[in-house]
């Protein structure tokens, strides 16, 4: 047996599987995450210790988001590592989808309360605290969307499954760059 074969999934493994029901994580997708999560930690933190002083709820709601950021890159950096050496799991069925939806109502809820962040990107004045107040009501959507999309991410590819949990990264990532943005400027002093 080639060294190549043994890394390919093995329906022997699970008594009565057939192989197309058998997959492998990808380390790469779940290290990506983990790495994004870990980079928007970085940058929120960086923002959130250039807040004022007296702004102890800009603080709050910073310290929170970061903690988001750590759980991501916690749940996926534990995927990543576990998945170098694959062993065979089931197709993902509902996970893809799963994290789609929970992605779908974060990106929602952080688009239709973000006023500040538009306002300031069409040169007004926003605030952080009305950019990333509805983030942090759908908080637990937002960080399972990515975690969900990221663990559902399997090969070989179900039609339509891995495309399900990219863009379910996808919409973690356009949330998380909006609450960097938004800690990022409000410690720049351009948003309120």
């Amino acid at each position: 047996m080639s060294s190549a074969a043994s890394h390919e999934p093995d329906s022997s493994t699970l008594p009565g599987a057939p192989a197309v029901l058998v997959a492998t994580r990808s380390p790469g997708v779940l290290g990506a995450v983990a790495v994004a999560a870990l980079v928007g930690w970085a940058l929120n933190l960086l923002g959130g210790l250039r807040f004022p002083a007296n702004a102890p709820v800009e603080w709050v709601y910073n310290a929170v988001l970061g903690l988001d950021f750590i759980a991501v890159a916690i749940a996926c950096g534990i995927g990543c590592l576990l998945s170098i050496s694959p062993r065979p799991v089931a197709q993902a069925r509902v996970m893809p989808w799963a994290a789609l939806v929970l992605a779908l109502v974060a990106v929602v809820a952080w688009a239709t309360t973000a006023s500040g962040l538009f306002a300031t990107a069409t040169g007004g004045r926003g605030m952080y605290a009305d950019d990333t107040w509805g983030v942090l009501l759908v908080q637990v959507p937002w960080v399972l969307g990515a975690v969900f999309g990221a663990y559902g991410y399997r090969r070989p590819p179900r039609p339509g499954h891995n495309l399900a949990a990219l863009i379910a990264i996808g919409l973690w990532g356009l949330v998380a760059v909006g609450v960097v943005a938004s800690a990022l400027l409000y410690a720049a002093g351009l948003t309120d």
